[in-house]
């Protein structure tokens, strides 16, 4: 769940110290990148430690993958330059799966999605915003994301009004300055289920799918030329998805299934 819009911090699955060429055989070692500042999926706890759903993920690749690993947080930012500058062998950080990031990385199989949603007012939302007429109404986004960029192009009826986070968005939808919300799933249920006055907003509709702005969800991406790495990758997140762990750690971290 993040393109143009922040899918925040990072962390690395450390220390490659082979010098073979791309594909010629395995590393002993791994650096792995991961976000490091956006939970529940990472972030960098009091004791220094790295936690969260993509820090389990990573660990458990590397469980089946018999390698070992070390985690490190770098910060967004510096997650596809590590990944270029050979600091960092793979990336376990819900990046978006892109046309824009596949020019730059290389991704596994989808492991999880996040697709936004719109909120509303229990008593006066549309059933389905995202295919009704929206005219004459007030959609509250985030600033300066994808979130905001598809409304603008799919409901040009609507009056977009812009916030800077999705909790400021709700507070408005609650005090009736605007008539929906559109925008990050996860951001969204934190507000629904803390700050949001008691029955007053909800879901409608259901998850908002825009490959082209949104993504196809998250991979773990690796370098072009590391095919061989990227394969076994796969392999070992098709195995866990497979046998339930996958489902059963997004189960430590989310209310609500992400695949």
């Amino acid at each position: 769940m993040r393109a143009l819009f922040r899918l925040l911090a990072v962390a690395v699955i450390a220390a490659a110290t082979s010098a073979a060429p791309a594909g010629a055989r395995d590393p002993v070692r791994l650096r792995i990148a991961t976000d490091g500042a956006y939970p529940p999926f990472s972030r960098v706890g009091d004791d220094g430690r790295v936690v969260g759903f993509d820090v389990e993920v990573a660990e458990e690749l590397c469980r089946r993958l018999e390698t070992t690993c070390e985690i490190v947080a770098v910060g967004w930012d510096a997650l596809i330059p590590s990944l270029q500058k050979r600091t960092a062998d793979v990336l376990v950080a819900s990046i978006p799966i892109t046309d824009a990031t596949r020019r730059l990385v290389d991704f596994t199989s989808r492991y999880h999605r996040v697709a936004p949603r719109w909120v509303g007012r229990t008593v006066d939302a549309p059933r389905d915003p995202e295919h009704a007429s929206l005219a004459g109404l007030r959609v509250g986004v985030r600033a300066g994301t994808a979130h905001a960029l598809h409304v603008k192009a799919t409901h040009p009826e609507a009056t977009l009004v812009e916030f800077p986070s999705e909790a400021a968005a709700g507070a408005a939808l609650a005090e009736r300055t605007v008539d929906l919300v559109f925008g990050d799933t996860l951001a969204l249920y934190r507000w629904l289920d803390g700050e949001a006055p008691d029955g007053v907003s909800r879901f409608v509709g259901g998850e908002v799918l825009d490959p082209a702005r949104f993504g196809d969800g998250a991979g773990i991406a690796f370098r072009h030329e590391d095919r061989a790495l990227g394969a076994r990758l796969d392999k070992a997140l098709l195995d866990i998805g497979r046998d339930g762990t996958l489902d059963r750690l997004a189960g430590h971290w989310f209310p609500f299934a992400i695949r």
